[in-house]
């Protein structure tokens, strides 16, 4: 079994689906400060007994600070990642009269909207994608995300439940991979937008290893591939959640345009997963407890190879 299946894509869906329907019913029922209190408990049983989620969180920790993280340390970060999932329903249902958005390189969508050309929104698992996707919906600009979703149907389906047009922009990537390709190509010649996630490598995807908060980790080499066939742009998404209620999002340009010289195609798909993974080590820093993978994400990842100098987006 390849290093990535083996660290989260088959890992089992945390919790049971009655567990999922009582956190909803309670966040319905009582409101968001009274389910925050109660997600508190949940994410102190975690850090007590998953002790997956414990070994990803301290080697993530470890390399973020620069130092072994105290268990304290372990418990707030398993609480953020709680905390944003939590926010998850009440920004699928629109309900988003608690919380406090800024905004950083917004113009970028609005421009993307007004001419209605497609593009690549390239971001992680880092802080809430769901608050960036509203605040494309506020722009009037569809947003489809591609993703992975076999390891966590129950979630997704609620989600689904509160918001089916959301829903019906999820594309999933366990299609056949012509089929996936055909759905992507036709969104971006509608001039609607793709938003995918490079911290993650499913099972047959193509990595490019590069070095990540100090050591060689894996990273998808898909979406930078995507936006090199389709010919489109590729934009930094991400939205970093800062207690209690705030949300800071940020649409930045990353590429223009993506080129894979033939002589040297694997160097320069080198050179720009370099470039993603520092830029994601830098919005890491800003907020160093919103990064959510909760495995080794450095394991059985071989050295990168030496690049020679930047041509890509050039």
């Amino acid at each position: 079994m390849s290093g990535e299946a083996s660290t989260w894509l088959n890992m089992p869906e945390r919790g049971v689906l009655l567990g999922i329907r009582f956190v909803y019913w309670f966040a319905t029922a009582f409101g968001r400060w009274p389910a925050r209190a109660f997600v508190k408990i949940l994410a102190l049983w975690y850090r007590i007994f998953d002790r997956r989620a414990v070994r990803g969180s301290r080697a993530y920790l470890s390399r973020i600070h620069g130092r072994p993280p105290g268990w304290w340390e372990i418990y707030r970060h398993i609480l953020r990642f709680a905390h944003v999932s939590l926010d998850r329903m009440f920004l699928l249902s629109n309900k988003v009269s608690a919380f406090t958005f800024t905004r950083t390189g917004d113009e970028n969508l609005q421009r993307l909207a007004q001419t209605k050309q497609g593009a690549i929104l390239l971001g992680a698992h880092l802080g809430s994608f769901e608050a960036m996707r509203l605040g494309g919906a506020e722009d009037e600009v569809p947003i489809n995300i591609v993703g992975h979703f076999e390891n966590a149907k129950m979630v997704n389906a609620l989600f689904e439940r509160l918001n089916p047009d959301m829903a019906a922009r999820v594309i999933h990537v366990g299609q056949s991979p012509m089929n996936l390709m055909l759905t992507i190509k036709n969104r971006l010649d509608a001039g609607e937008l793709v938003a995918m996630l490079a911290d993650r490598v499913g099972l047959r995807e193509r990595a490019v290893t590069v070095e990540f908060l100090g050591a060689p980790a894996r990273f998808s080499a898909g979406p930078f591939l995507v936006a090199a066939t389709m010919k489109v742009p590729i934009y930094l998404t991400f939205g970093l959640y800062t207690e209690p209620n705030r949300y800071d999002l940020f649409c930045l340009p990353f590429v223009e345009r993506v080129r894979l010289p033939r002589k040297r195609r694997q160097e320069a798909l080198q050179e720009l997963v370099q470039d993603y993974a520092k830029r994601l080590e830098e919005f890491c820093r800003k907020a160093p407890d919103n990064w959510f993978n909760f495995f080794d994400f450095w394991a059985q990842a071989p050295p990168p190879e030496a690049a020679p100098p930047r041509e890509v987006g050039e």
